[in-house]
This record gives C-alpha cells, sequence and structure tokens, in this order.
C-alpha cells in the first residue's frame, strides 16, 4: 500500500513538472530563436565563463533563460555565475529550479548542497548530500558521489571542531 503510494506521488508530481515546463516553453519568448542559436549563445557564454568575463557569461546565460526559463544546463551556468558573484540566495534558487525539473540529477542536487553550504544552510544540505550517497548508484555518477560524501563528513566533523573552540 505504501509503495503504491509512492508511485502514485512520484508520478503526480513528474507530471506537474511536466506540465510547469510545457507551459514555459509555450510562452512567447520560448520560439524567437532556434535550439542551434540558442547552443550557440550557451557555448559562446561558457568560453566567456571559462576565460575570467563573468559580468558578460552571466549576461548571456540571463538572456538564455529568457528563452527556456527551465533548462536546467542554462540555470546551473547562471548559478554558477551567481555564486562567484557572491549571491548564494540567487544560486539557490536556480538550483532549486534546476532540480525541480531535473529531479534525478544527483550533479544538480550536489551543487544545491554545495551552495547551500556555502551560504552556511549546512542543515539542509546535510539531508541533501545523504539522499545524494543513497541514489549516485551508477558508475557515472562516482564523482559526484565521492564529492557529496566528503562534504557530508566535512559537515559531520564541523559541529566537533566548532565544539572544540
Amino acid at each position: 500500500m505504501t509503495s503504491s503510494h509512492t508511485n502514485d506521488t512520484a508520478h503526480r508530481l513528474a507530471s506537474l513538472v511536466a506540465c510547469y515546463v510545457g507551459d514555459l516553453e509555450k510562452l512567447p519568448g520560448s520560439q524567437r530563436l532556434s535550439q542551434d542559436s540558442l547552443a550557440t549563445v550557451y557555448a559562446m557564454a561558457c568560453t566567456l565563463l571559462q576565460s575570467g568575463q563573468l559580468p558578460q557569461a552571466s549576461a548571456y546565460f540571463s538572456f538564455l533563460l529568457l528563452y527556456a526559463p527551465t533548462h536546467p544546463d542554462y540555470l546551473c551556468a547562471r548559478a554558477s555565475c551567481a555564486l562567484q558573484e557572491g549571491d548564494p540566495a540567487l544560486a539557490m534558487d536556480l538550483l532549486s529550479l534546476a532540480l525541480y525539473v531535473k529531479p534525478e540529477s544527483c550533479a544538480i542536487a550536489l551543487a544545491l548542497a554545495e551552495a547551500m553550504v556555502g551560504a552556511g544552510a549546512n542543515e539542509g544540505a546535510r539531508p541533501l548530500l545523504q539522499q545524494i550517497l543513497r541514489l549516485a548508484a551508477l558508475p557515472a555518477d562516482a564523482t559526484v558521489r565521492a564529492r557529496a560524501e566528503l562534504r557530508l563528513q566535512t559537515l559531520q566533523t564541523e559541529p566537533a571542531s566548532h565544539a572544540a573552540s
């Protein structure tokens, strides 16, 4: 009975996410540029970010979000800029939306947990890191799992080090 209820809840949540994403994709802005054009702008923004031109990269990622407001790559890239700009609250909002849209992504969950730790929200990050450890079972998730384990170990030793001070 619990398994059936869990499956029903998961199905309803997946349906809600699909409707939300579909509604956003129907907005007029999402139809002005082709996928190829968006990919070109994204590549240019990534190049700018890698070359240290943070303000320009941030502007391009924000521009991309006007056209594809639920695209997980665009959300994560803009969140990366927000973190580098010293705006962890914006980064957490963007990563939360990305995780809402792509809940199976351990990499996005880890990025959110790391942003939470960076913002001092350790208590919120712990359960997320524990969930990543439970879900990151694929070989492709090995790096994410290792980073989550390390971050969780660091958080677990923190209270002890603060108590000793």
